[in-house]
Formats: C-alpha cells, sequence, structure tokens
C-alpha cells in the first residue's frame, strides 16, 4: 500500500511536469515557433525567463500571477493546464495501475488535452495530433487482440471519419457554409482508432452530453431571449435523444433520433440572425470530456 502511494506520488509531480512542458507546445503550436528553441520566455515582455519561474503551479503561486519582469499578469491557462494533466496522470494510473495501457491512456489524454486548449483558445487544432492517436490506437488494438482487435480499430477510424464528414457535407449543402471543422473529423477518427467502432457512438455521445450540460445551456438562454424558439426546441428534443441512446436503449432507432434532431439544431443554430461562429459549440473539448468520462466509468 504504501509503495502504491509513493508511485502515485511521483506520477502527480510527472504530470505536473508534462502539464508544463504542455503549456509550451500548446503557446508554440499556435504562434509557429519550435517547442525546443528558444528556450522559455514571457510572451508580452520577450524576457528569457530564469529556472525557478518554470516549476510548475509553484512558479504562479510565487509570481502572484505576474511576470517577474514586466508585471503583465500571467495567464492562469499554466496552472489549470498543469494541475489537469497532473489529475489526468493520476487517474490513470489510479484505473489501470502499471501497465502499457496506462502509457497510452495518458499519451491519448495529453493529446486531447492540447488540442482542447488550442481549440478553446484560438480554435486551432493541430491534427498531426490526432493522426499520433490514430496509429497508437490501432498498435494498443494489436497488443489486445491481435488483428482482431486491428479491424475494429480500423473500422472504427473510418466510421468516425464518415460521420462526421458527411454531417458536415449535409451542413454545407443546406446552410451554404462550414458548420464543422476539418479536425472533428480527425479526433472522431483517432477515438474511433482508440476505442473500435462499436465502442465509438458512446464516447462521442457521453462527451457530447455532458459539455452540452456545461456549455449549451447559456447558449440556448441566449437564443430564448432572442425569441429563436425554434433552435431551442430542435435542441431540447437532441439532448432528450443522447439521453435516451446513452441511458436508457442504445439502438439504431434511437441513434437515428440523434442524428436527425442534431441536423435540425445545427441547422436551425446556424440559421438565426445571430449566427456567428462564437455562437456555436467547439467539438474537441467535448471528445475530451467523452473519452475521460468513457475510460473512467466504462472501460
Amino acid at each position: 500500500m504504501e509503495l502504491a502511494y509513493y508511485l502515485l506520488f511521483w506520477v502527480c509531480i510527472f504530470g505536473l511536469c508534462f502539464g508544463s512542458f504542455y503549456n509550451v507546445v500548446i503557446l508554440r503550436s499556435l504562434s509557429g515557433e519550435s517547442i525546443v528553441f528558444p528556450p522559455s520566455k514571457c510572451p508580452k515582455c520577450q524576457h528569457k525567463l530564469y529556472f525557478w519561474h518554470n516549476i510548475p503551479v509553484l512558479s504562479y503561486i510565487i509570481l502572484r500571477g505576474k511576470c517577474y519582469f514586466c508585471k503583465e499578469k500571467i495567464s492562469i491557462q499554466y496552472p489549470v493546464v498543469e494541475i489537469t494533466t497532473m489529475i489526468l496522470f493520476a487517474l490513470s494510473y489510479i484505473k489501470f495501475g502499471i501497465s502499457v495501457t496506462t502509457l497510452f491512456i495518458i499519451f491519448w489524454l495529453s493529446c486531447l488535452l492540447i488540442m482542447t486548449a488550442t481549440d478553446l483558445k484560438e480554435k486551432i487544432v493541430d491534427c498531426n495530433f490526432a493522426i499520433a492517436m490514430c496509429i497508437s490506437g490501432i498498435i494498443h488494438s494489436y497488443i489486445l487482440a491481435k488483428w482482431y482487435g486491428v479491424l475494429f480499430s480500423v473500422l472504427g477510424i473510418i466510421a468516425g471519419a464518415l460521420v462526421f464528414i458527411i454531417i458536415g457535407k449535409i451542413g454545407k449543402f443546406i446552410l451554404k457554409k462550414d458548420v464543422l471543422g476539418e479536425a472533428d473529423a480527425y479526433v472522431s477518427a483517432a477515438l474511433g482508432g482508440i476505442f473500435g467502432i462499436f465502442n465509438l457512438p458512446k464516447v462521442l455521445i457521453i462527451g457530447l452530453f455532458a459539455y452540452g450540460t456545461i456549455v449549451i445551456p447559456k447558449f440556448l438562454f441566449d437564443r430564448f431571449k432572442q425569441k429563436d424558439y425554434p433552435t431551442c426546441i430542435s435542441a431540447g428534443l437532441f439532448f432528450i435523444s443522447l439521453a435516451l441512446f446513452a441511458f436508457l436503449n442504445a439502438n439504431y432507432y434511437t441513434f437515428s433520433a440523434i442524428v436527425l434532431t442534431g441536423i435540425c439544431f445545427v441547422y436551425y443554430m446556424f440559421k438565426g440572425k445571430n449566427n456567428n461562429i462564437e455562437s456555436s459549440v467547439p467539438y474537441v473539448p467535448a471528445f475530451g470530456l467523452g473519452t475521460v468520462i468513457f475510460i473512467l466509468l466504462f472501460l
């Protein structure tokens, strides 16, 4: 028991350190800089940071959330990403112990965390992370179930990509504008490669439902105040369909209801007067939430 707590402590320390590195990856993937050079610097005054400015979480507390040199505020993103990474590492270890699966899950959750951060920050997603998840998902499936697992992994990749490509094409045909980003199909395909074709619908639906409980209420309240009743009604039907599929009866009928009500929801959401992209919901964070919930509760 003492050994387990000792290992958990070091898993948390590694999580904080990796979280600090992920902040660099997030920031520089948006700026286009190398993640190796130049050394860490203040994004405001560009001054090179001292080593003690890069201690996860503690540096933020010691510096009181301000740059040591120019006194500009440091984004809260830094400690949030570091603590979140620590929690994800710890939960992965607690759930799966010392195993190859733990390493794969930590890698997948790390990729999703980085993509989620860039999606929320600038609505930009580096699809190379999703490709890496696809490849590692196939490898993990082979380790667990040999070629039988690889088959379901490949089918999951195809299904994950096709679902969002088809929805995107339908939305563009109806609304004459892009309603989904290219990255959504990549990430959905990655989740298909990781969990296989049969688990993919559950992961996506759990994620959309969980994320919707956080983001959608405010969005719908704003639309209700604008008297955009079709969007509100179609959203209600969509989430009822999600709940029926996820918690009551997962079959082709409830899945078809999700697709139809989802198309109506997207149609009315973008058709309204206030239909700019800022009103819409980014999907990569939903994928991330769904993955964490599915891994912890159902895997």
